[in-house]
């Protein structure tokens, strides 16, 4: 079998990203500009609210942390982010859209991405009245390095 090998292209996902918010009606403000340029210029981001706007300050521009909070929950909402609720303060974006779970290394606030292939689900019959939505995986560790100190 052979697999299409896609390179990543930051200007085709910066552009896919701001045809979205005009097709949903959504205005590309310079704000939002700004954060979908900061959010997609890299692959694969795991980001939360805090260190996105800790990214907009070393980028010297004024972005308020509510409307940090807003736009993600809008580009979440048009698809462009998923959410991932880590604990019930704390949430962290993702960018990567190819289907995947994700480990959530508790300590260090770090997520890293997990192919679906690697975690076999068994999940039970679905009332016919019901379809499935959405599977969502989200595997909490903890380091070892309490257990080493002597």
């Amino acid at each position: 079998m052979i697999r299409k090998i896609s390179t990543f292209n930051p200007i085709n996902n910066y552009n896919q990203a701001v045809d979205k918010l005009s097709k949903i009606g959504l205005r590309p403000t310079k704000q939002r500009m700004i954060l979908i340029k900061l959010l997609f210029q890299n692959p694969d981001r795991h980001i939360s609210a805090d260190e996105l706007y800790e990214e907009v300050k070393k980028e010297d521009r004024k972005i308020s942390l509510a409307t940090i909070y807003n736009a993600l929950k809008q580009f979440t909402k048009l698809g462009l982010l998923k959410e991932l609720v880590v604990d019930q303060n704390k949430s962290i974006y993702c960018t990567n859209h190819d289907p995947h779970y994700h480990l959530y290394i508790e300590d260090e606030g770090k997520v890293i991405d997990i192919p679906q292939k690697n975690i076999d689900l068994n999940i039970p019959s679905i009332p016919a009245c019901l379809s499935l939505h959405n599977v969502d995986v989200v595997v909490r560790v903890r380091t070892l390095k309490e257990k080493f100190k002597n």
